[in-house]
């Protein structure tokens, strides 16, 4: 397969402050390209190849101004928020970041005229389903909460939009994205409640098992990617899982990473009716009252309830995608800096 050589390219990366963004912009930046960083946060370094717009997705003109010149276009913004039921003006917001901000990013690109785009999906656009070792082929997740039903709907922007003004597109679907320097979503809560003396909290019969991403992978899948995008590639217009490929339930890899930590916890494993029934609570004062927002969700007690990883044969064979980590050295990694993290607080 022809491919498109991404070094040395004008690039921009949305979400370039968050874990996987960040992670990205360095490895093109080490490719020699020249990034445009697109974020509502600051910078959260220098470089003379950086070019930083601090700008939100949702709005329009920014982000074309931001396009102008890029030719290679890596989308990795949204909102990750899992309540299927939130008061009206939180779920507006995360509707037009993920979708909207989608649609903002998709029509700058072929006006700026850009050649590929690159989507961070998730395999949230599948669960809920008989996912055990599924493919590409599973129909898109019918789930109402607003990660999931966003995702989806940015997703199939983008995979509608392959060959729209010469723009190429494609979808990767990663699972739940760890490594070092995480500390938003999974690796720093963790941590922060550890050192509380707080248990690592599990919901269901420790049974099910989901898909891991480890950053490493997912940077070096969403690079093959692009290279990939280039005219009569079967790459063009389609989604990819993309994992460890080692699927693990939730509980045991957070304790495989406490243990790597070198540190005592005790875990807490909450029965699912249980949980479930807290999440719901949880949700329906928020939607009421709007506050306080829920530490759990209906969606994220399911999943750890349900077996939920996927087939990544399709990117083996069109990427040549390989995980550069597995899983038990991914954890190690990102045991070292957890723990450095840990003693820090």
């Amino acid at each position: 397969m022809s491919t498109g050589e991404v070094s040395g390219e004008r690039c921009l990366v949305t979400g370039s402050a968050g874990f996987t963004g960040s992670n990205l912009v360095g490895a093109l930046l080490d490719r020699g390209c020249i990034v445009h960083g697109v974020d509502k946060a600051p910078a959260t370094f220098e470089h003379p190849n950086l070019h930083w717009y601090q700008i939100d997705v949702r709005d329009r003109d920014a982000v074309r101004r931001a396009c102008e010149g890029v030719s290679t276009i890596f989308h990795t913004a949204a909102l990750i928020e899992t309540l299927t039921f939130a008061p009206e003006k939180f779920a507006k917001l995360v509707r037009e970041v993920n979708v909207e901000g989608t649609r903002n990013l998709l029509d700058a690109s072929i006006e700026a005229g850009a050649t590929r785009l690159v989507h961070t999906s998730s395999i949230i656009t599948a669960w809920g389903q008989d996912t055990r070792g599924s493919d590409e082929t599973i129909p898109y997740s019918t789930g109402e909460d607003l990660y999931s039903s966003t995702k989806v709907a940015s997703e199939r922007l983008v995979l509608e939009a392959n060959g729209r003004g010469g723009l190429l597109t494609c979808a990767i679907r990663p699972g739940g994205i760890y490594g070092p320097g995480e500390r938003n979503l999974m690796v720093g809560p963790m941590v922060e409640a550890l050192k509380q003396g707080i248990p690592v909290i599990t919901f269901g019969s420790g049974k099910a098992l989901i898909d891991y991403t480890y950053i490493d992978n997912l940077v070096d899948a969403q690079l093959r990617a692009a290279e990939r995008l280039v005219e009569g590639s079967p790459v063009c217009g389609q989604a990819y899982f993309v994992t460890d490929g080692q699927p693990i339930n939730t509980g045991a890899f957070s304790m495989k990473l406490v243990e790597n930590m070198g540190v005592r916890a005790r875990q807490l494993r909450v029965p699912s009716a249980v949980a479930r029934t807290m999440a719901a609570v949880g949700e329906g004062v928020f939607r009421v009252f709007g506050r306080p927002k829920p530490p759990i969700s209906i969606m994220t007690v399911r999943m750890c309830d349900i077996d939920n990883y996927f087939s990544i044969v399709k990117a083996k064979r069109d990427l040549g995608y390989e995980p550069l980590v597995d899983t038990h050295e991914g954890l190690r990694r990102t045991a070292v800096d957890a723990r450095e993290y840990y003693d820090s607080l």
